[in-house]
């Protein structure tokens, strides 16, 4: 076992072997719901469950949902002679490759004769040598010829503890590792606090284990503007189900200079050695002992964890698993004192129940396994407790004999001050002289960077929630360190995803808006910490501008547990699993990379006031306004206008291995090349499969397929019958324009970059994830020099009657 994981006690997860070549920690078993469940019995039943938290946890016998066979019987062409033509995706015989006879005989033992697959590979023909159009070929051959090297995708699903009908979804790829994967790297440590895994090692990012639902630590793809498959997948997953809570226990009354004498002692850990000393400390102070007249007094730790969380889920504490408060500086920094005080009294019963539950004496497993049964409301407690004894450390300093004054020491500032030199440079900030010079804090007249804001606090004092803060926290730092941004950019919050701004020559987008998922294509823009830029300037905004971008929902179909657990079976390269595969049931889909359009180019990024604007911008002076969005392309000396209507996503395409890859022929698709009629395709939902989707079924937890005029229920992965596959080869503006159609029609897509993966795998992997759209792409043309980053866009006129 890897070092990494030996320390975990529990089973694997049957998928987590085909991650990088390890055997991983098992997913979380479904738990027996706790009381939180069930409000009249605060915590009568959760007693029982801390029985775990000694050594010797029993095993319990891992129980899953059997994938369902949703392909129905496929007839395999090859298997009948009398057959007419198979019907093939690419245009059918006259474009199969041509049949080549067996190889002539040579010695079995000569190393000059390659084989099969090494043939295949070489010379990129269908079939390889020493094999007929007619032959059928083996279990054995076949895994050797069609699936060696190829992507596969595993899809399964969680149900989520005390939420009965409500689960979590995840993909994985089959031999990921840090060279062959579809996720962007964390460009600087600091980044990786995205995300968070309470229950393993700090740098393990399986997304089962991640507090935040989706696992953050997928969210960003290798190419800029693109996500993954696995953060695709989730995102169709219930990530905050409501769960019932409730507990009318309040702590003992106690002042703030306590409760920071309490924290500071609390850094090197709880004195476990004298148990008296624990027990005394916190039902003399902090909570009341319901059993101390009873003779029943609680001194085992896991009575104490149980007290901890009947107080901590009193409605009066702060609720961290609400976005709204998730910029914990807000808090701990506010210039309200009782504010203040709330949030310090709350932070001290987190870490001490933080610290009980990691004590020394209770193993791995039932941590792991108690931290998956608490409430939302609970685990973002810890995560709070965790991520300030991590960064923050409380110095006591005595002015007097009866007076004492507290400072707080930020242990990661220098670290966050590397990561926004790096997020700044990234980006080519136009004003990078005076970021670098007030980062330097060397002028003492210079107000201190933690101070500047609640944002700055927060992302200076790495006291950072997992989940969407961290980008918002970043940039709105680098802006108060740039006073030439004046109060133009004060808007940006991760409450307005769908946002972006304007700043001198360059514009700059969240990786949540649908601006900067298609200008993320664009030549010299890069992806870094949920940020996109620099991106082409607009004229229709003023040099200094914050925007929101209206966006309405994509519209493709959101998955169910029937979709997720039949993904591995209905995307097997070697389609439905037969004792023998006819030859003649696949192809080897290829783009054409000779004649590759040089015409298309970026024209302008225009924005119109939206008609309907949100109350918020109508009353706050300098608010930003609501802006539809669209980008003209100039084609031949036309203007070809595509409005960004959609908040579609960009699936980064998994790179296989040694491809092309043959595919099935069931795996229908149709090729398109950019300039060849792509702007005259308006229906591609109806030819693709997909049905209207009622508008409650987005909200709804248990309907999560589509319902037909009929009343019959079509699944995600019915809907798609038929993927188109844009070849958008050559300079970063046909991907720009592929990119851009997919969001003025609402189709998500998968991004392929040819130089990672073949075709055939793109396209499997679209039918993966239920989307009817595989881009194909270069990641630009060799002759783009990215170092000069975006062209400015000259004003041109476009007629106001296309908004």
């Amino acid at each position: 076992m890897n070092a990494e994981y030996a320390r975990w006690d529990y089973g694997h997860h049957k998928y987590e072997s085909k991650w990088a070549g390890l055997r991983l920690p098992e997913a979380p078993v479904p738990p027996t719901p706790m009381q939180f469940a069930f409000p009249e019995q605060p915590v009568a039943r959760i007693t029982e469950g801390f029985g775990q938290l000694q050594l010797a946890a029993p095993k319990v016998p891992k129980t899953r949902t059997t994938p369902v066979t949703t392909r129905s019987r496929i007839t395999r062409h090859g298997s009948n002679p009398n057959n007419p033509l198979r019907p093939s995706s690419s245009g059918g015989e006259a474009k199969m490759v041509p049949f080549r006879p067996y190889a002539a005989p040579k010695r079995s033992e000569s190393y000059s004769h390659p084989t099969p697959l090494e043939d295949f590979r070489k010379s990129r023909r269908w079939p390889p040598a020493g094999y007929r159009q007619d032959d059928a070929l083996s279990s054995e051959q076949a895994e050797d010829l069609i699936c060696a090297g190829a992507s596969t995708f595993k899809g399964y699903h969680d149900s989520i503890p005390n939420a009965p009908g409500y689960n979590r979804f995840y993909a994985v790829m089959e031999s990921e590792h840090q060279s062959r994967t579809d996720r962007a790297p964390f460009q600087q440590p600091a980044y990786r606090e995205i995300s968070l895994n309470m229950t393993g090692a700090s740098d393990s990012q399986f997304p089962w284990l991640s507090q935040e639902q989706p696992c953050m630590a997928y969210a960003f793809g290798k190419s800029a503007g693109t996500t993954t498959l696995n953060y695709w997948i989730s995102k169709s997953g219930s990530s905050n189900p409501p769960t019932q809570f409730a507990s009318e226990v309040k702590p003992r009354k106690i002042k703030l200079l306590q409760i920071l004498d309490r924290l500071q002692k609390l850094e090197s850990g709880l004195n476990e050695d004298n148990p008296d000393e624990l027990y005394r400390y916190l039902y003399t102070t902090l909570i009341e002992d319901p059993d101390k007249f009873t003779g029943n007094p609680h001194t085992g730790m896991e009575q104490q964890v149980v007290d901890l969380i009947t107080v901590l889920t009193n409605p009066r504490w702060i609720d961290f698993s609400l976005a709204k408060n998730q910029v914990v500086a807000k808090f701990f920094d506010a210039p309200n004192q009782e504010k203040k005080q709330e949030f310090f009294h709350q932070l001290l019963l987190s870490v001490e129940l933080y610290l009980r539950i990691h004590s020394r004496a209770h193993t791995d497993k039932a941590k792991r396994k108690l931290i998956m049964q608490l409430p939302p409301i609970i685990t973002w407690d810890l995560a709070v407790a965790q991520r300030w004894l991590e960064n923050m450390e409380i110095t006591k300093t005595r002015t007097s004999s009866t007076q004492s004054t507290f400072s707080f020491e930020l242990k990661s500032k220098k670290r966050q001050k590397e990561a926004l030199k790096a997020f700044a440079s990234t980006l080519k900030w136009p004003n990078m002289d005076e970021v670098d010079y007030v980062l330097d804090e060397q002028d003492v007249k210079e107000k201190a960077l933690e101070d500047r804001s609640a944002d700055a606090m927060s992302w200076f004092s790495g006291i950072i929630l997992p989940g969407r803060t961290l980008p918002w926290l970043i940039m709105n730092s680098l802006i108060d360190c740039d006073r030439d941004t004046g109060d133009a950019l004060k808007f940006l919050t991760h409450m307005q995803p769908a946002s972006g701004f304007q700043y001198r020559a360059n514009t700059y987008w969240s990786s949540q808006c649908i601006v900067g998922k298609v200008l993320g294509a664009a030549r010299g823009v890069k992806q870094i910490a949920g940020w996109v830029g620099p991106c082409i300037y607009t004229p229709d905004l003023k040099r200094t501008e914050c925007v929101k971008v209206k966006q309405l929902p994509h519209l493709d179909p959101r998955l169910d547990t029937d979709d997720v657990d039949s993904m591995s079976e209905r995307t097997n390269p070697l389609g439905p699993i037969e004792s023998s595969y006819p030859v003649d049931d696949y192809e080897v889909p290829m783009p054409d990379t000779e004649d590759v359009t040089d015409l298309i180019r970026v024209e302008k990024l225009g924005f119109q006031p939206s008609k309907e604007q949100p109350a918020s911008s109508r009353n706050i002076p300098g608010a930003p306004i609501l802006f539809d969005a669209a980008i003209y392309f100039a084609c031949g000396g036309k203007s070809w206008p595509m409005k960004l209507r959609y908040d579609v996503d960009f699936i980064n395409a998994f790179p296989c291995h040694q491809g092309p890859h043959v595919l099935f022929y069931d795996f229908s698709y149709k090729p398109i090349k950019i300039d060849s009629g792509l702007v005259d395709i308006h229906d591609w939902g109806r030819q693709s499969g997909r049905v209207s989707r009622p508008t409650s079924s987005r909200s709804s937890p248990a309907k999560k397929a589509l319902t037909l005029a009929n009343g019959t229920v079509k699944s995600a992965h019915e809907q798609v019958t038929k993927v188109l596959a844009i070849e958008a080869l050559g300079v970063s503006d046909n991907e720009v324009f592929a990119r851009a159609w997919c969001a003025n029609h609402g189709h998500s897509a998968v991004v392929a970059n040819i130089k990672e993966t073949c075709m055939a795998c793109a396209i499997r992997e679209a039918y993966a994830a239920c989307v009817s759209v595989v881009i194909l792409t270069e990641g630009g043309s060799i002759k783009e020099n990215d170092a000069d980053g975006p062209e400015r866009a000259e004003r041109i006129s476009i007629p106001g009657s296309f908004w």
